[in-house]
């Protein structure tokens, strides 16, 4: 176990808003700063004093209870259990954490755990691939899979009434798969593609160069993906053997957590998973990097980021440290209040990095790295001494206890969410299961909630204040911007894209239109998830009372006399609120008003507060209440539902349900009376530029663009939602105001609500909050049909190409379900062709996204730069030759079952039933969507006829 670092030579600390995209902060139950209304509370410091502290808690007992329906077990065989009941659900997680990962690797053996993730999908004792993911779509499961540095996490999310076959389908999976050979040198292309894929993200550079600096010689110094040499060279037989040593259960934990009966799950676990026989495991020593017994630095050249790291010794899973360090990070990196967010405001704005850390607790040692992204202009040599003027005042001044238990109550609020998210209950749940341990997983939340101010001062001066420092810094390389091809306007933004086009390119500017089921990745197939999830993970505990299973409430809506319309459904045992408000039409505002972007710098601009309540003040109020609030995408958040899109642009609110209508009333007060001034407009817009430059070298961002631009021509929707460099440097501080005061005119407005509220207190609130009078904002007008084929390229020169495919038609109201079926069916052949046979992509796949009487088709792959023109070949021989004379009635019925489980699985939420009522009253429709008889044969068949045969397609090729 690793010990605080002696002497106190000088102060050091953590840093600034807790970014997910790219942090492994892996320790936390603790909710995620940014992604609240982001940015807030040193002004909160004066704006707070008044009001009282509240008292520190009481400290921990002894001997913790276990929440309500949770339980640990071990079956004879080794396999660790965890049951994590909630009734109230309609649905099951499985989750199995297989405790292998790129940690328990060696060059000769890089990228073997993530390979297996990929190969257990290929075939069972009792399954065919195909049967496989058949089995799972007959039953509208979610089948999915991660690998990190210390476990690989399998998760199935399946109806309640099929957990058994979900069992099943897993623990053939884990126990009896034949990693094919046939099927070896297929994956090996994917897994290769992926890292491409990879590489070709913006910063991927600095990113890689400071984790091998960083960790050199340890644990965790090789990728999690491998690298191309060791994937090209890696045998099937030594991956099996590897699959033989580790794939055993008494080195897995399994959890189960949603709707399920006890007993009968206990018997289905020893039917399926008992019977297994167990294995010797065999640890190697934990291997540690160098010793942070000194300040020093080191200087690399590359990439398209300039960024420094400091980076100090931290305590580990375990430590008596443990849980005070992770609120200390925590507090300390707040948004606006954070020590060193305030120390670094101090800067001129051209000198101004961006700040995020990342904290990796291993076996045997830990590391917190503080990473400043530098702007051109800045100094690196001042972030160490300004770093330790922080944390030197911050011991000085002394420690909040208001703001340590605002971070506990935040904790709170997100352990619910995960709860009801079980699509995402594995990837948050793992790491604190695995590192921790059950015991360990299930207290964290108590002991984050028992930690003091003097806990906080203690970590600080124990770990942190006068620790040695390794300093990384990593200098930009030469880079070269894309040049277009022959009729490509290309842009830096992204422009409204197809939603399941974003899903091809996480982090790309999504959809021109709504998340269909059609546009997820194919069902029962790796959704791409294979390197660690950037998510923070809390741990889940379930609410002390159970709700029992109810009748699905039916919506309610109102259009009020100052234009808004409000939409909500009362669930009256949810613990917890969630609010959707939406801004219609993005697009014409930015087209009328301004230019492309305005409206997203307006929601980034929304965190400089309000008269009487700046910033730092309106984030410690809304931590108060316990609430989270996401103004923009976070690209990093795997399977967010929510897009960045010409159509609309929102701001999104979880919280306790007792605080529904407070949260609410502060968000509107933030509103009507932001207060930002010229010179936050002046660096929230060159903080947008700098981001959007680096996504000029991303292969799948300028396809996307200019798919978007080829299929809408001067529609609206054809404006990159969060602008380019072009939109943004033409904006002016009075357009954004002008911009701000129309998106959020009440009339522009659809709020939609979930939670024990009722519809009329939500109807009431609204319009006591937002008066005025008005009619609700008409839609955006039709998109252009694609009348002919076209073409545009453009190359950026890396590793990566991608290709597109896309076409506008207009759908009769009645052929709607078909279509959307029949997309579906294409895009699961088009994956099991081009990725699960040829290997060709690491993504592939198409979508119709429907809406207003139209479908935007699209299709799209994303090869290795040197497989560029088999894959476009490839694409094109299969839309060309998809023969819909050959689909079959269990064919439909498969696809049609596992769109209706995804869409089940996606309104687990609350803030997922609250999207999904805001997308029905922005498409105009007031029933369910994918509601009534699964369409036949000869339905899609028509469809097929009508709309794909003979279609003309914009092509679109970047490499």
């Amino acid at each position: 176990m690793p010990e605080p670092p002696s002497g106190r030579a000088s102060p050091f600390i953590a840093g600034k808003e807790f970014n997910v995209a790219n942090c492994r902060f892996r320790a936390r139950a603790i909710a995620v700063a940014a992604a609240l209304l982001i940015g807030f509370l040193p002004g909160a410091a004066a704006q707070a004093a008044s009001r009282k502290a509240p008292p520190p808690p009481p400290a921990p007992p002894l001997l913790p209870s276990l929440p309500a329906g949770t339980e640990i077990l071990r079956l004879a065989n080794g396999l660790q259990v965890v049951l994590l009941r909630n009734p109230g659900q309609p649905m099951a997680g499985v989750y199995t954490q297989v405790l292998v990962g790129s940690a328990r690797e060696d060059f000769r053996t890089s990228g073997m755990s993530h390979m297996l993730e990929h190969l257990l999908f290929n075939g069972t004792q009792e399954y065919t691939q195909e049967e496989l993911y058949g089995e799972a779509d007959a039953i509208g499961a979610y089948n999915n899979a991660n690998t990190t540095d210390f476990y690989t996490n399998y998760m199935m999310v399946v109806p309640a009434e099929h957990l058994e076959k979900g069992f099943e389908l897993q623990s053939q999976m884990l126990f009896h798969s034949l990693i094919p050979a046939g099927k070896f040198a297929k994956e090996q292309g994917i897994v290769l593609g992926e890292i491409a894929q990879g590489r070709d993200t913006p910063g991927h550079f600095a990113d890689d160069t400071i984790r091998e600096v960083v960790f050199a010689g340890s644990d965790l110094e090789l990728p999690t993906l491998g690298t191309p040499a060791t994937i090209e060279h890696m045998q099937r037989d030594d991956v099996y053997a590897f699959y033989r040593r580790w794939y055993v259960p008494n080195n897995m934990i399994l959890t189960v957590a949603g709707n399920f009966d006890r007993d009968q799950a206990l018997d289905w676990l020893e039917q399926y998973y008992g019977g297994v026989a167990p294995g010797t495991i065999e640890l190697p020593a934990p291997r540690l990097p160098r010793p942070l017994d000194t300040t020093r630095g080191v200087t690399r050249r590359g990439g398209d980021t300039r960024a420094l790291a400091l980076v100090f010794a931290a305590p580990t899973w375990g430590h008596e440290d443990h849980a005070a360090f992770a609120v200390a990070g925590e507090l300390l990196t707040l948004d606006g209040s954070g020590l060193l967010t305030r120390a670094l405001a101090s800067l001129d704005a051209a000198q101004r990095p961006a700040a995020s850390t990342w904290w990796e607790a291993a076996p045997g040692f830990g590391r917190l790295i503080v990473r400043f992204d530098l702007p051109p202009e800045a100094d690196p040599e001042v972030m160490l001494p300004l770093l330790q003027r922080a944390v030197s005042d911050a011991l000085d001044g002394g420690i909040d206890e208001a703001s340590i238990r605002g971070i506990a109550r935040l904790s709170a609020t997100q352990t619910l969410l995960n709860r009801e998210q079980l699509r995402m209950t594995g990837i948050y749940i793992a790491g604190e299961l695995v590192q921790g341990g059950p015991d360990g997983f299930l207290g964290y939340l108590g002991r984050l909630e028992a930690v003091t101010a003097d806990d906080v001062a203690r970590v600080l001066g124990r770990w942190l204040a006068g620790a040695p420092c390794l300093a990384a810094l990593i200098e930009p390389g030469q880079a070269e911007a894309p040049t277009a091809g022959p009729g490509a306007a290309m842009g830096a933004g992204g422009h409204g894209m197809p939603p399941a086009m974003a899903g091809a390119m996480p982090g790309a500017m999504p959809g021109a239109m709504p998340p269909a089921a059609g546009g997820m990745p194919p069902a029962g197939k790796p959704a791409g998830m294979g390197a660690a999830p950037t998510v923070p993970p809390p741990p889940a505990a379930p609410p002390k009372a159970a709700p029992r299973v109810t009748a699905t409430p039916a919506p309610e809506r109102s259009v009020l006399p100052n234009g808004a319309v409000v939409v909500s459904l009362t669930n009256p045992d949810s613990p917890l609120t969630a609010i959707h408000l939406t801004v219609r039409a993005r697009a014409r505002l930015d087209r009328e008003l301004a230019a492309a972007g305005a409206v997203d710098l307006v929601h980034r601009l929304l965190d400089e507060g309000f008269p009487g309540c700046d910033g730092p003040c309106l984030s410690a109020r809304l931590r108060e209440l316990g609430a989270l609030i996401k103004t923009v995408d976070d690209p990093g958040i795997p399977m967010d539902d929510y897009y960045t899109t010409g159509r609309f642009s929102f701001i999104r609110v979880e919280c306790a349900a007792e605080h529904g209508q407070a949260v609410l009333a502060l968000i509107t007060e933030a509103l009507r009376g932001a207060a930002f001034d010229e010179a936050d407009f002046a660096r929230v817009r060159g903080q947008r530029l700098s981001d959007l430059e680096r996504q000029r070298g991303s292969a799948r961002a300028v396809a996307n663009a200019l798919l978007g631009q080829a299929l809408y021509g001067e529609h609206p929707l054809a404006l990159p939602p969060e602008g380019d460099a072009g939109s943004l440097g033409t904006l002016s501080y009075r357009q954004v105001r002008a911009v701000l005061a129309e998106a959020f005119a009440p009339r522009n407005l659809i709020v939609a609500c979930v939670g024990p509220q009722s519809h009329a207190q939500w109807r009431d609130d609204v319009a006591r909050l937002l008066p005025g009078t008005g009619e609700p904002t008409g839609a955006l007008p039709p998109l252009p049909v694609t009348t002919a084929a076209a073409a545009a390229s453009a190359t950026v020169g890396g590793q990566l190409s991608a290709i597109r495919l896309g076409s506008v038609v207009d759908v009769a109201e009645g052929e709607v379900p078909a279509l959307g079926l029949l997309v579906a069916v294409l895009s699961d052949r088009l994956a099991m062709d081009l990725r699960e046979t040829r290997g060709l992509s690491y993504s592939a796949g198409a979508s119709a996204e429907l809406e207003a009487g139209q479908a935007v088709l699209t299709a799209w792959l994303n090869p290795p730069a040197a497989r560029r023109e088999e894959g476009l070949a490839a694409l094109r021989e299969f839309i060309a030759g998809f023969d819909a004379a050959t689909i079959t009635a269990d064919e439909v019925e498969r696809i049609h079952a596992a769109r209706r489980g995804r869409l089940m699985m996606r309104k687990l939420s609350s803030l997922g039933q609250a999207y999904y009522l805001a997308m029905a009253e922005l498409d105009g429709r007031t029933g369910e969507a994918g509601a009534g008889a699964t369409p036949t044969v000869a339905q899609l068949q028509a469809a097929a006829a009508k709309y794909l045969a003979g279609r003309p397609w914009v092509e679109v090729v970047v490499d």
